[in-house]
């Protein structure tokens, strides 16, 4: 698999070309690329000009040539040459990197390169695995992905990091952001300090923390989005649950009937009812849920719960349109 960083500058003047698109196109457009797996774009601000960077991961360096003549050009960006300039793109061997991660909240994006010491690349990954997975259960964590150059310096990684927002950066990689992250763990397999960065995610909503319990899954049903009040339902950190499947959250003995139930949903576009989450200290949440097939975008399938204890029956009062409003997912809410 792929991690992609490709680099570009910002056209002066069409820096809000640029927001809208990601606002208004992107999410649709990841969704229907054969192979993508997740799309952050990001800037900053330098002394020169905007800088643009978009981190993505991908299947494999096929379906990205697939999508993009130029391995140096944006894919997915109409009209790319208009907004920005000198684009160039790094490509990197994904070695860790399971989050369905899409442009869906306010966020902060880190990149750290790490210069790895000869003969220590092995042992490395196994400690920031280790490591990476405790990110995965904190709070404010959204993705982690790390690469391995395949181009240029072998013992060269790149660590990508999208966190909720800057307090939850600050929680987790400490007050002084120039500071790399791993301590002593991960310290001793450094040929030389780390170069860390900073950029402001590119958002394709309005998030809301007061938002319903919303679950977003793509055709393949895993998780490309979930509200706060969603994670704290079923019991799991957003970072988490963009690693897991419909069926991750179900009871064990229920999951091997989650994909057929699945392939009916999308034939027949909605469903609801009752359902039991599974929280991983073991306990079990009973919810009802209604979902809708297509939506907030096509090829996402957006479902809203609320605890059994709270929800009245049958379920027509949970509407799913106007879940998605007020999660800031949609604009207004158009009849369908």
């Amino acid at each position: 698999m792929i991690l992609r960083v490709l680099r570009a500058r910002v056209i002066p003047g069409e820096e809000a070309r640029l927001e809208r698109f990601v606002r208004d196109e992107a999410v649709a457009s990841v969704l229907k690329v054969q192979g993508l797996l997740s799309f952050q774009p990001a800037v900053r601000e330098t002394r020169v000009c905007t800088e643009l960077v978009i981190v993505s991961t991908w299947t494999g360096i096929e379906d990205l040539a697939a999508a993009g003549q130029n391995l140096d050009a944006p894919v997915l960006v109409p009209d790319a040459h208009l907004m920005i300039a000198d684009s160039h793109a790094e490509h990197y061997e994904l070695v860790i990197g399971e989050a369905r991660a899409m442009p869906l909240r306010e966020a902060k994006l880190r990149l750290t390169r790490i210069p790895i010491r000869q003969n220590l690349e092995a042992s490395y990954y196994e400690s920031v695995r280790r490591w990476a997975d405790r990110l995965l259960d904190e709070a404010g964590m959204v993705a982690f992905s790390l690469g391995r150059r395949v181009v240029g310096r072998q013992d060269e990684i790149v660590a990508a990091q999208v966190f909720e927002d800057e307090a939850a950066l600050r929680e987790i990689a400490g007050e002084d952001l120039a500071r790399p992250m791993g301590g002593p763990e991960l310290s001793g397999f450094w040929a030389a300090e780390p170069a860390i960065e900073h950029f402001d995610a590119l958002t394709a909503v309005d998030p809301r923390p007061n938002a319903p319990a919303i679950l977003v899954a793509d055709d393949n049903r895993r998780y490309v989005h979930a509200t706060p009040a969603a994670a704290r339902l079923s019991g799991r950190p957003l970072a988490r649950l963009l690693t897991m499947r419909v069926e991750d959250v179900s009871r064990p003995s229920e999951r091997d009937a989650v994909p057929a139930a699945w392939e009916q949903f999308l034939v027949d576009g909605s469903m609801r009812g009752p359902y039991v989450l599974a929280r991983p200290d073991g306990s079990e949440v009973e919810v009802r849920y209604a979902s809708k097939a297509n939506a907030p975008w096509p090829g996402s399938h957006a479902s809203v719960l609320v605890p059994a204890a709270e929800a009245s029956e049958p379920d027509e009062d949970l509407d799913v349109d106007e879940a998605l409003v007020e999660a800031g997912l949609v604009a207004r809410y158009v009849a369908s």
